[in-house]
């Protein structure tokens, strides 16, 4: 039997973290230059099922058994057996990802949707992607308590999307390419430690947060047009003030800033952080004639590593 295969690409949001988790708009977009891939097959020799990770900085064999009960895979193949009423077959799964850990770029929701989209595969089902987005956005509940559903959700439709939590989102149609730079700024943090932090912020100081959080929501609002229509500079700097009002929010870091001024001085439209903060990546909107210049400048600013991507006219 051959193996089933399913993949799922990373994720950036563009605008509106942490506003988001709190009823406000944001707009995310897909990463396909990184990617999680997911590689099952029935294991007929041995009757313990057999999970194998593999990424550039880590390697390791478990046995699904032995997976903690909070294990995001553990968790998404349990709701899928649940899901279609199946016992679960003794398999082998070998998870393999160039999405980085920790760093806002939805390692996290590739790995549930991957799975989801995969295993179902194996039982001899295919679901809809409604079905997968709503068994990945369980996993993505015990991965970081409270999420808004906007990773899971571009993830795994793999387009731009214009997102409301609680609302039908809105894919967002591309007409000019949007070239990105996303650069590592060599901290990791827990996505649900941030958005813990941001919500005691919330809770003691509601009206100075809300505050922060509609100019955000503001921002999101002139970035869909601007989005759609390729204007890449209202796009750069609309993720700048994004990234002031992140900072205001206390979810940067000094590497972070200087990640960002790094990239507009070299030619970036604009850039922000990505994802909660407190580490992890920064991403740039530029033309294409400048990515060059602003990759040079990253890594000389520092940056461990960059990632060179594009949406693409949808």
């Amino acid at each position: 039997m051959p193996a089933i295969i399913s993949k799922a690409p990373g994720k950036t949001i563009l605008f509106g973290e942490h506003a988001v988790v709190y009823g406000f708009p944001a707009i995310a977009v897909p990463l396909t230059a990184i990617q999680t891939k997911v590689s099952i097959l029935p294991r007929l020799k041995n009757n313990r099922s057999l999970i194998r990770f593999r990424n550039p900085s880590w390697k390791e064999d478990i046995y699904f058994e032995n997976l903690k009960l909070n294990n995001p895979v553990r968790v998404t193949v349990e709701n899928i057996s649940k899901l279609i009423e199946s016992k679960i077959p003794n398999f082998e799964m070998t998870v393999s990802s160039s999405i980085p850990i920790s760093a806002g770029l939805g390692s996290s929701a590739a790995l549930a949707v991957s799975i989801s989209k995969g295993f179902s595969q194996f039982l001899g089902i295919k679901l809809s992607k409604e079905e997968i987005n709503d068994l990945a956005f369980k996993s993505e509940i015990v991965q970081h308590g409270s999420p808004s559903g906007i990773d899971n959700s571009v993830v795994t439709y793999s387009r731009p999307i214009y997102y409301i939590s609680g609302q039908p989102m809105i894919q967002i149609k591309i007409t000019k390419p949007v070239h990105l730079i996303l650069a590592d700024s060599g901290k990791r943090s827990l996505t649900k430690d941030v958005v813990k932090s941001v919500r005691e912020k919330w809770e003691n100081k509601p009206n100075i947060i809300n505050q922060i959080f509609e100019g955000i929501g503001d921002l999101v609002k002139k970035a869909h047009p601007a989005m759609r229509n390729g204007n890449i500079h209202l796009i750069g700097k609309l993720m700048t003030q994004n990234h002031s009002a992140l900072q205001r929010l206390d979810v940067s870091l000094p590497e972070l800033d200087h990640l960002v001024n790094s990239a507009i001085l070299h030619g970036a439209s604009g850039a922000k952080l990505c994802g909660a903060g407190k580490g992890g990546y920064m991403v740039a909107a530029s033309t294409l004639e400048n990515t060059e210049s602003i990759r040079d400048g990253l890594l000389s600013a520092g940056a461990r590593n960059i990632i060179s991507t594009k949406i693409n006219p949808t």
